[in-house]
């Protein structure tokens, strides 16, 4: 068989006296090889001429095959089908120049087993010369959990490498890098093959080791690349234990651009700070919550001293306590900036005095806020100067122009009622009131009778009902006594306006007019709600000037309706003049000569026939001293007491005697067509005195009671039963007072006299 040498394997047992590259015996060395053969871990095979010769038992357990299955099969037995053809070209071959082939160079080699399955293995090759054949030995090795193992190192490796950290392993022993991913010398800027093996003291930028530090939590370090720049890093390390020895496994982030930003960031908040704190103008940053509910989240010291605060008390506060407490808005609004959004808007604001001022507000959304808590960046300049002096211009403006247009109305004989509604409306555009009255006085100068004698002729504005009914009360009129007395002046009650006029009203400013006994007399009244800015001394100053001028302008429209009212009488007089001192004079002389006639005449039927033109002449006569006297009575001037004293007196001349006359209750009340109607029933019933009554003494009397009025004309003549029927005149009194809802009642009167009883309700109409 020939000599088999071994060398270098400890399991050969040593002789002292035998050559070490020999063995002597041929059938001691058979038995020696065949034992070491059968001992090697690597499976064995010997193939001669494409047959199997043998193999032994490590081989049998890696395939599952005996030696029985094996030998005399060709070597493509143990391998799988698809690679057969292409082993017996590699076996081919490798016959016709044999060599030795060590383990791992021919790779991805497969072992076919007995149950079909594969095994992934490594072998090497050897030619052995025996005799004049060559044999060869293949060495079999099972590399499959190996193989597993390199696949499962293989897919990690691909993983670590797409993390976009660098991660550097570093042998805590050396102190050096044992392993990189693809991201680290991207970061480093060195190639992976001169970072494996590097000490990571050449990776220090500063005088701390880095790459060292064992911690779960991020740390900042500074790291030195390739060219020599500086990288600023978080770092999170940690300790793994290897075959090798302790690994740190570093987590490696470049933060310089986020650090360099936050630098930036600080240093931008620092000049927004210094900038928001130095201000000139106030600023403030605001926050809404999700319910709507706001909060200053800082306010800077222009704007809290703008509101009279201490720096930083307003921070944590809801803005609605800077408004006025009538405008303030609740929790859950929806505007706390809404309308103030990119658009500047002036409006009232208060301090924590309770003095108020105006201020120019802006407000702009800041991007740092969530949507549920949206934030405001809120500019305000205190304004209050330019705004009340340009109300101070609005109002004087407004005065001018309300003095303008009540002077055209009265120099266009406007009626008085307008003159006095444009003055009502004047004061509340001047003033800016929320309500205006205009009162007139009816006995001036009595100053307790003013409570109860005073009628509104003129309002304006949302509040007049609750002026107007307030001045009806007992606190009301006592407060019109103070405001509109003989003694007064121009004054503004604050105090004592929500008193008398209830809690909606704050201010109340009042002007006087009429003094010096001018007429007529009277006030303008003006007030604000609560909550309001309070009417100024100036508000006043403008108010009594528009109550001056305004009393020239009443005085100038009544002197001239005074003037028409005068030449209508006159032309009235002269008219009753020319009938009185012509047509009657001339149809009782006609009387008379037919009178005398009528004495002469001895024909009795011409006689009655005279008498009965006599009887007619009178009657005419008498129609003509009618009309004289209805000419003569005059119409309705203002004082309603003045026009009744006016026609008893033009009825003297009719009657023969002077009429006594009884004022009761405030007759001013009544209104323009009642008044007209109470002068005509008046007029009617004197007639009727004169005409049928023969009377020595009339009485007329006209009492204001429980909102009505009553005329009463009574006589001491011959009675109801020896008059006349009831004729025109008491017809036309019927029709007076039946358009007011009124009525007529005659009855006897003193002795046998007759008593005349006009009545009509007064219903608050407005007086002339």
């Amino acid at each position: 068989m020939g000599i088999v040498t071994i060398v270098g394997d400890d399991r050969v047992p040593h002789d002292p006296g035998r050559t070490a590259a020999t063995v002597p015996d041929l059938a001691d060395a058979d038995a020696w090889f065949r034992e070491v053969v059968e001992g090697s871990p690597d499976g064995v095979l010997l193939v001669d001429d494409g047959v199997i010769r043998y193999v032994n038992r490590s081989l049998e357990q890696l395939s599952g095959w005996s030696r029985e299955d094996l030998v005399g099969r060709s070597p493509e037995h143990l391998v799988p089908p698809r690679r057969r053809q292409r082993h017996v070209a590699l076996r081919t071959a490798f016959a016709r120049e044999p060599r030795p082939r060590p383990m791992g160079e021919a790779p991805d080699l497969e072992l076919l087993r007995a149950d079909g399955t594969t095994r992934a293995v490594e072998m090497a090759l050897a030619p052995v010369a025996v005799g004049d054949r060559t044999l060869t030995v293949a060495t079999v090795r099972d590399v499959s959990r190996r193989r597993v193992a390199e696949a499962e190192r293989a897919r990690l490796a691909h993983i670590v490498d797409l993390v976009p950290d660098s991660i550097v392993v570093v042998d805590l022993t050396t102190e050096r890098v044992v392993e990189v991913n693809r991201a680290a010398p991207l970061l480093l800027g060195r190639p992976a093959s001169e970072l494996r093996g590097l000490p990571v003291a050449a990776l220090a930028a500063g005088g701390s080791p880095v790459l060292l530090e064992d911690g779960r939590s991020l740390h900042e370090q500074l790291l030195r690349t390739g060219d020599g720049a500086v990288v600023e890093c978080e770092v999170h390390a940690r300790t793994i234990s290897t075959p090798d020895g302790p690994r740190l496994v570093n987590v490696v982030r470049d933060v310089s651009g986020r650090l360099d930003l936050e630098r930036r960031l600080r240093a931008q908040e620092e000049s927004f700070r210094i900038a928001f704190d130095q201000a000139p103008v106030g600023i403030a940053l605001t926050e809404r919550d999700s319910v709507g509910e706001r909060t200053i989240l800082r306010a800077n010291p222009a704007f809290t001293a703008m509101f009279g605060y201490e720096p930083g008390e307003l921070d944590g506060r809801d803005p609605a306590l800077l408004r006025p407490p009538g405008s303030r808005i609740g929790p859950g609004s929806t505007r706390p900036h809404d309308d103030l959004v990119d658009r500047t808007v002036v409006r009232p604001y208060a301090r924590k005095d309770g003095s108020g001022l105006w201020a120019e507000v802006r407000a702009s959304r800041l991007d740092s806020g969530s949507e549920e808590r949206p934030r405001f960046l809120v500019h305000a300049v205190d304004v209050t100067d330019r705004v009340r002096g340009e109300q101070a211009s609005r109002r004087h403006a407004a005065v001018t122009e309300c003095i303008a247009d009540v002077a055209r109305a009265a120099l266009e004989h406007r009626d008085e009622d307008g003159v006095f509604e444009r003055i009502a409306r004047g004061a509340a555009e001047a003033l800016g009131a929320d309500a205006t009255a205009v009162l007139l006085v009816d006995r001036p100068d009595e100053p307790e009778a003013v409570v109860g004698g005073h009628r509104v002729v003129a309002t304006s504005g949302p509040l007049t009902a609750r002026l107007t009914g307030g001045l009806e009360s007992p606190a009301g009129r006592r407060l019109v006594v103070d405001l509109l007395g003989p003694r007064s002046v121009a004054a503004s009650l604050t105090a004592r306006a929500a008193d008398a006029l209830g809690p909606e009203v704050g201010s109340l400013a009042a002007a006087r007019f009429g003094t010096d006994g001018a007429t007529p007399v009277g006030g303008i009244l003006a007030c604000r709600r609560h909550g309001d800015p309070p009417l100024t001394a100036d508000d006043l100053d403008q108010l009594a000037r528009l109550a001056v001028q305004s009393q020239m302008a009443v005085h100038l429209s009544r002197a001239r309706a005074d003037q028409e009212r005068v030449i209508l009488l006159e032309e009235r007089q002269r008219i009753a003049r020319e009938l009185h001192d012509t047509v009657i004079q001339d149809v009782i002389a006609l009387g008379m000569e037919i009178s005398a006639e009528v004495d002469r005449e001895r024909d009795p039927v011409r006689q009655a026939r005279d008498l009965d033109r006599i009887a007619r002449l009178e009657e005419v006569t008498r129609t003509l001293r009618r009309a004289v006297f209805q000419l003569r009575s005059g119409t309705h001037r203002g004082s309603l007491a003045r026009e009744v004293a006016a026609v008893v007196g033009e009825s003297e001349r009719v009657l023969g005697h002077a009429p006594s006359i009884t004022f009761s209750g405030s007759l001013d009340r009544l209104g323009n067509e009642l008044a007209a109607d109470l002068l005509g029933a008046l007029r009617e019933a004197l007639s009727n005195v004169a005409r049928h009554a023969r009377a020595q003494h009339t009485g007329v009397a006209v009492r204001v009671v429980d909102d009505e009025v009553v005329l009463t004309v009574e006589d001491d003549g011959v009675g109801t039963e020896d008059s006349a029927p009831a004729g025109y005149g008491l017809h036309s009194m019927g029709e007076r007072a039946e358009r007011h809802d009124g009525s007529v009642r005659v009855g006897s009167g003193v002795g046998r006299g007759t008593r005349v009883e006009w009545r009509c309700p007064v219903r608050g109409e407005p007086p002339a």
